[in-house]
């Protein structure tokens, strides 16, 4: 039976890989639609990251535009500009990534009540705010803290006190910038860890419950040890976005009073390279390359650090 047994091994090992294809044939099939998209929208325009390289001139074409080598990243970190936009870059992401667990801490919450209706009415106020537009969000800030017509200055003039320009004021920008993607985003990052834990065998809660352990403990023992998985892929795939911030949210906070802690790589690009009517495409995609490379970095790393921890990574 075993030789018998092993030589079926060794006839399917044997299978050309064209056998193999043809024999899942169907399976690729349906992949097919997504690979289409994947090259043509991911891959394809890859090929505008050789402007990074050139002096490129519309007119003649990627093929056909100068190679000047690195002149555009040694211009990027001569210019005075960099260090600025780094720094403002890296505290706001830095700030987004320590509200990394907000979505963790809400999931668990809501998977603590127990009345569908009640939980089912607050999935909903949480989730709404993901499908608003950065304008509308923008809109409703200025009618929060507007220094003439905000709720929260009348509030506050109500109660004795002087009203105070909070969207002028330097010292409330990164707070601003934070509370708006914690509004916007905890209600829709906490449906992968719901997922997760709708995922834990009942079972261990059962025994828990049986030995005595209080919700706290079954939260502390059991259900963050489950997800830390999945809480562990989502960290990383975060850390691939650590240097880059949401354009349309950067811009619609930024003002003349506020652009020293606004100025990041995203309105730069936007700025020099299309606002301003210039055609500096090559000095623009540089940065953009600068970008990816550091946050393809930053994933391989974080990568590397949690596999060695003993988890499963990204790849």
């Amino acid at each position: 039976m075993s030789k018998v047994k092993s030589g079926g091994e060794a006839a399917v090992s044997k299978k050309t890989l064209g056998q193999r294809v043809y024999a899942h044939r169907w399976f690729y099939f349906l992949g097919v639609p997504g690979m289409i998209i994947l090259v043509m929208f991911s891959y394809l325009p890859m090929r505008g990251l050789l402007m990074a390289f050139q002096e490129f001139d519309p007119h003649l074409g990627i093929l056909g535009s100068r190679w000047v080598g690195l002149k555009h990243f040694e211009k990027l970190f001569s210019d005075p500009k960099f260090y600025l936009m780094l720094k403002n870059t890296l505290i706001i992401s830095g700030l987004s990534l320590l509200t990394f667990p907000a979505p963790i801490i809400l999931a668990l919450l809501l998977n603590e009540v127990r009345c569908q209706k009640y939980k089912k009415s607050i999935q909903t106020a949480v989730y709404l705010p993901h499908f608003i537009s950065w304008p509308i969000i923008a809109s409703l800030t200025f009618l929060l803290l507007s220094k003439e017509q905000g709720a929260v200055n009348k509030l506050i003039m109500e109660m004795g006190g002087d009203a105070h320009a909070f969207l002028f004021d330097t010292g409330w920008t990164y707070p601003i910038i934070v509370l708006q993607s914690v509004w916007k985003g905890i209600g829709w990052g906490s449906i992968v860890y719901l997922a997760a834990i709708t995922g834990i065998d009942q079972e261990m809660y059962e025994a828990a419950r049986i030995d005595g352990a209080n919700k706290i403990q079954q939260m502390i023992k059991i259900t963050i040890p489950c997800i830390m998985p999945t809480v562990v892929v989502m960290l990383v795939l975060k850390m691939g976005s650590i240097i880059s911030v949401d354009f349309e949210q950067i811009l619609l906070v930024s003002n003349a009073m506020n652009r020293s802690q606004t100025e990041v790589f995203e309105l730069f690009i936007y700025n020099y390279g299309i606002a301003s009517g210039s055609t500096q495409y090559s000095y623009t995609t540089a940065v953009g390359m600068f970008k990816s490379v550091v946050n393809t970095f930053l994933v391989v790393l974080t990568n590397w650090l949690v596999t060695r921890k003993g988890y499963d990574g990204v790849f």
